[in-house]
């Protein structure tokens, strides 16, 4: 165990209000409500931008009612105003600014009057195949999307942050998380959020800057990627966070992908963690340019006005998806005019699209600033590459949608067998198969042991015939039922066997 957990500031709950937000500052959290505009389908389809169909969720959290929920900054300060915040102990505490180094959700354990913490920890096979042997996870958050891209690339993008930061860098005290991506042309599940460059797991242990504190000894990690918070700049809790990181995955446009996002304690419960993840940054494009900048500078060069020419006629002939063009400066100077040069940079390249004929509804413009370099800023090349403004090519969800109507105009209307899967019996994931009618407004399958006890609960956001991963790697081999609920009636049932 760590030392003992000194008190902190808990941010005020309006309980009194529908919406629970908690703040004192330009950071604010909400708890996702039962229903309406702050329940957890919109929550998981704010997540959603161009190219990209959502057609499930599940939700797998520790006993803590308040591990995930909604973020707002006004500022930006990370380089995002909003998305979903999952945590390995609460979102209440965080939006007070930085108000001590040790926050802990053993506080909230004795405010939730949660079991007390003990050794045997909280087993999550994805995330111990990331930690060093004998270390063990506690708190475990995970979350499940089943979703569709409709181009060849699927981005988006997160920040990590953590109360174990700096003090604990180099200990066994390195709270790990995973975006884990498994579907066609993926070899079993495979971890997104790595350092870029590498395939090392974004952790305490691997950005930072580095520890001579509470007998730990560690050298500065990828400290381009790194943000020290211990100062309390940024209005949230944690000592430190990650620059805002983008994933980039290959994938074949139409195919379903099982995305599951997963977040630990590590060796104890204690000193939260927790990643955010911008909101609409879920996308899919066809194929993206970069345009590059001198320093201090918006000016477009003449090569790149040719580039932009040309793209403005090639697109204007097949205008598929949107057009997503986002500014991005280096390090140098102030964040607040970086953010400023980012825009400028941003906005002349959308001003020189709209020149050549391009509508401007079918483009969205975005300005990170200095927020997400994607190269090392501590290199002169690296800051050449970091002046610039990104072009991606958006998927176009309409011709899916057309695809999937006309496959669904094929099935008969007289479906005797709403529910199906494959494999049975399964090793870890099988394939749920139903058909549901547009008409339909809430499905659900639940999966149950032969108790009767529900393991999990997966939400059908899809209508027509639509299908769901359903992962079993976290249960003991034996029967299951799986049940289909549409609109709160029990529809049909089948059994489920898993023999690891």
């Amino acid at each position: 165990m760590k030392k003992a957990v000194l008190p902190f500031f808990l941010c005020a709950t309006l309980a009194s209000t529908a919406i629970q937000a908690q703040s004192i500052s330009d950071f604010k959290t909400y708890k996702a409500q039962p229903s309406g505009d702050l329940d957890a389908r919109h929550l998981f389809q704010t997540l959603i931008g161009e190219g990209v169909v959502l057609k499930s969720f599940s939700i797998t959290k520790s006993p803590s009612d308040e591990a995930y929920g909604f973020f707002e900054d006004k500022k930006s300060s990370l380089g995002m105003k909003k998305g979903l915040i999952m945590t390995t102990g609460g979102i209440v505490g965080l939006c007070s600014g930085n108000t001590s180094g040790s926050m802990s959700n053993v506080t909230h354990a004795k405010a939730e009057a949660r079991v007390p913490y003990n050794n045997t920890g909280t087993p999550c096979p994805e995330l111990q195949k990331l930690l060093n042997r004998g270390e063990k996870t506690f708190d475990v958050c995970y979350i499940e999307l089943d979703i569709v891209p409709t181009a060849d690339t699927l981005s988006f993008n997160y920040v990590f942050g953590s109360e174990e930061y700096d003090e604990f860098v180099g200990s066994t005290y390195n709270d790990v998380f995973g975006f884990f991506i498994s579907g066609k042309g993926i070899t079993g599940e495979k971890n997104l959020a790595v350092v870029p460059g590498s395939n090392a797991p974004v952790s305490v242990n691997t950005i930072n800057n580095g520890s001579q504190t509470n007998g730990y000894s560690a050298r500065a990690s990828n400290s381009t990627y790194y943000v020290n918070n211990m100062g309390g700049a940024i209005s949230i809790e944690y000592d430190g966070l990650t620059k805002l990181m983008e994933i980039r995955q290959p994938v074949t446009p139409y195919e379903t992908y099982h995305l599951k996002m997963a977040i630990a304690d590590v060796s104890d419960n204690s000193y939260d963690s927790g990643v955010l993840i911008e909101g609409q940054s879920f996308v899919a494009y066809e194929k993206s340019y970069n345009v590059l900048y001198d320093k201090n500078s918006s000016d477009i060069d003449k090569g790149y006005k040719t580039l932009l020419e040309n793209l403005a006629n090639m697109y204007k002939k097949n205008p598929k998806g949107k057009i997503l063009i986002t500014g991005h400066t280096d390090n140098e100077g102030a964040e607040e005019l970086n953010e400023e040069l980012s825009c400028e940079r941003a906005t002349k390249v959308v001003d020189y699209l709209k020149g050549k004929g391009v509508d401007p509804s079918r483009i969205v413009m975005n300005c990170k600033g200095e927020t997400q370099p994607r190269y090392n800023n501590a290199t002169e090349q690296g800051k050449i590459l970091n002046r610039r403004v990104e072009i991606k090519i958006g998927g176009a969800v309409e011709e899916y949608a057309a695809i999937k109507k006309k496959a669904d105009s094929e099935i008969k209307s007289e479906v005797t067998k709403l529910l199906t899967n494959y494999p049975n019996p399964f090793n870890d994931y099988t394939t749920i198969e139903t058909y549901l009618k547009e008409e339909v407004k809430d499905a659900q399958i639940i999966v149950s042991d032969m108790s009767g006890k529900t393991m999990k609960t997966i939400y059908l956001l899809e209508r027509g015939k639509t299908s769901t991963y359903f992962d079993g790697q976290n249960l003991p081999n034996g029967m299951y039922v799986a049940t289909l609920v549409i609109d709160n009636k029990v529809s049909e049932s089948i059994k489920l066997v898993v023999t690891h």
